[in-house]
């Protein structure tokens, strides 16, 4: 039987990829777990893998081609297989039509002399305007049903689909597209926040006015810097946030790391305090399932493994890739995975799978002076740890004040999923865990 190579989804708010070059040519055979080609997304470009044995019987989109998630690239198949029968894949590509309707930059407007109706105006046109800020308090002054009975709906084929696909009444979605045109993404975006609408945010700096006199260029925005401000935005819009900061002796780590490290095991990188990290947040994750959680698609789900990602710095940005199953790994192989995964974020070698499913994330800024900060949740996630580097400081030990090692953190929690006291037992056990760091090694 055919397969067929689609988009994959990198992230739940991937909705395309490009594709950068095919590594096989029509007509070559593959073999399962052969690398095919590569594509780019916002944030990395990722290599994709055959997971099928076969001939690469026909490509369906060619480099620099944007192909949606789920569409198809590409069929493997038998050599005299004959694909044109194959059944079209359920996860295809929208229709051109679609495509071309959801990405117009403005909806067409009839002539004045057109047969067509005129779209219906408000009948309360004496009434006093309401001022420009108040569409943000709530639905427009017209009731969705009535919109949907008078057949003022504007909304894209692809659109229309989506909401079929998710169960929302498209009639409840508000549009933020041209003149008010619902949008697949404004779709999704009520999906994501459990069936109320959502409006999306202006630009940051959009109301801001340049001063002429000022000199100053207009950069170029990268795909990762837009992802990132897009998925930020989002975040710091719609996850309540609350934060936890808490101060740790690192004495008995700083020590035990570099005992560690002494040992010059070549078969393991050296250790850093961010291995430590991860695996107390691993075991952290286990002890408070509450905190292993996160609000998606309107609902709680709480998951069963540590799935915990890392930020990365890049040139245009950062990226996260995940650890998956960190309560499973002893702490040797948890810090070789880390050092692996940091090492091909950094030079775009990233695996599908390896950009999603975190449930939390961990970003130290330690390294660059930083003493404390709080980071954003990402969307689809519970929670952040923001980790300060290790300092001398003043900290008093049985009555008495001395001179320790001491590095500050903060928990950014998502308020929907878990709350203040529950996640200040949660912290407590990381810090406990950091400062008795022989728990990270059983």
């Amino acid at each position: 039987m055919a397969y067929r190579v689609t988009m994959p989804q990198m992230g739940y708010d991937m909705t395309e990829g490009t594709i950068n070059r095919w590594l096989v040519e029509e007509g070559s055979h593959v073999e399962r777990g052969d690398i095919i080609a590569s594509i780019a997304t916002e944030k990395a470009d990722i290599d994709i893998e055959a997971y099928a044995s076969g001939v690469m019987r026909k490509i369906l989109a060619q480099p620099g081609a944007k192909v949606a998630v789920g569409g198809e690239i590409a069929i493997i198949a038998e050599a005299d297989e004959d694909i044109d029968k194959e059944p079209t894949s359920p996860a295809t590509a929208p229709a051109p039509a679609e495509v071309a309707a959801e990405k117009q930059a403005e909806p067409s407007v009839p002539p004045a002399d057109s047969t067509q109706p005129a779209a219906v105006q408000p009948e309360d046109t004496e009434s006093v305007p309401l001022p420009d800020w108040t569409h943000h308090l709530g639905p427009s002054r017209t009731d969705p049903d009535d919109r949907m009975a008078a057949g003022r709906v504007k909304a894209s084929p692809l659109a229309r689909r989506r909401a079929r696909e998710l169960g929302i009444d498209i009639s409840r979605v508000r549009g933020n597209g041209p003149q008010g045109r619902i949008t697949a993404e404004d779709v999704e975006a009520v999906a994501r926040s459990g069936g109320v609408a959502v409006v999306a945010s202006a630009p940051v700096g959009s109301m801001a006015m340049a001063d002429p006199t000022d000199p100053s260029e207009v950069v170029k925005v990268s795909r990762m810097r837009e992802a990132i401000a897009r998925r930020m935005s989002e975040a710091n819009a719609t996850i309540p946030h609350f934060y936890l900061s808490t101060r740790v002796d690192m004495d008995r780590l700083v020590r035990l790391r570099q005992e560690l490290n002494e040992l010059g095991d070549p078969g393991v990188p050296r250790f850093s305090v961010t291995d430590f990290i991860v695996r107390a947040m691993a075991l952290t994750l286990q002890r408070y399932p509450q905190l292993n959680a996160a609000f998606v698609g309107g609902e709680l789900r709480r998951f069963f493994s540590s799935n915990i990602a890392l930020a990365v710095a890049v040139p245009d940005g950062l990226v996260a890739p995940t650890l998956r199953a960190c309560e499973s790994l002893s702490f040797a192989e948890l810090a070789r995975r880390a050092h692996d995964l940091a090492q091909r974020a950094k030079s775009n070698r990233l695996r599908p799978e390896e950009m999603a499913g975190a449930h939390t994330a961990i970003s130290n800024l330690g390294m660059f002076g930083v003493s404390q900060f709080a980071a954003i949740v990402t969307p689809g996630q519970g929670s952040v740890l923001a980790v300060g580097e290790v300092s001398e400081q003043a900290i008093v030990r049985g009555g008495e004040l001395t001179i320790g090692k001491v590095m500050e953190m903060t928990l950014s929690i998502d308020h929907r999923v878990t709350d203040g006291a529950q996640g200040a037992e949660a912290l407590g056990y990381l810090r406990w865990c950091l400062e008795h760091p022989a728990a990270c090694l059983i």
